[in-house]
Parts: structure tokens; sequence; C-alpha cells
């Protein structure tokens, strides 16, 4: 009976392209133009966890303040930040690094996957 439907293939673009790019640096566009430039090291249906670089995104905010520079990033390393994309979406983020060029850290995956719609294109 289940057998019954058509299949139809998805192509869509989206959060498991980007898997499939895991420890590589990725271009992710949104339906908006941003730009993304992630490298995933690894996933679950838990946590997103890899690096970000920092023309990717507006500000992090730690305790209703945004991070300015690395003494700020060491006082919130360890705690859950607010990352802020360049199109004003607010994610939250698990702050482990932070230096000139990239930060690094965990997403909560559930927030990813409420985003993968957005997605147009995945450049790895």
């Amino acid at each position: 009976m289940w057998n019954s439907f058509p299949s139809f293939p998805d192509n869509r673009v989206g959060i498991s392209n980007i898997i499939q790019c895991m420890n590589k640096w990725v271009t992710i566009q949104l339906d908006d133009g941003t730009n993304l430039q992630v490298n995933v090291t690894s996933a679950d249906f838990n946590y997103a966890t890899g690096f970000l670089t920092r023309q990717s995104y507006n500000s992090l905010v730690c305790n209703g303040t945004a991070i300015q520079n690395s003494q700020q990033a060491e006082v919130c390393k360890g705690q859950w930040v607010q990352l802020v994309l360049p199109n004003h979406i607010s994610l939250s983020f698990y702050l482990t690094h932070y230096d000139d060029q990239m930060v690094g850290g965990s997403l909560h995956s559930p927030e990813l996957l409420g985003l993968s719609n957005r997605v147009t294109s995945v450049q790895c």
C-alpha cells in the first residue's frame, strides 16, 4: 500500500548539502543574498560544531554586550552567546574559539534546520 506513492526527487539545497562538505570551508548563500563561510567539524541531531568567519556575522552578544575583542571573548568562552547574522537573524551559539579571522563553537541543530528552507546554494 505505501509503495504505491510515486517518489519525487528532493532537489532542494539545504543542511544535508552542508553535511556532505564536513571538515571543509563552505560558502552558504541564503535567499536574501546573505553569504556565510562555515566549516562544520561535527553535527548530530542536537548540535552542529565548527567555525564561522568573522565576515559572516554582524555581532556576538554576550550578557547583553557585543564582543569587540579577544579579552571580552575570553570571558564569554564556554557560554551561550547570541550570534547575529548580517540579515539580523539571531542564533544561540556556544562560544569556544575567537580570533581575528573566525569564531568557533556550536549551534543548536533545530535552529539550523529552521533556516534550511532559506539556503539557496552550498559550495565547498
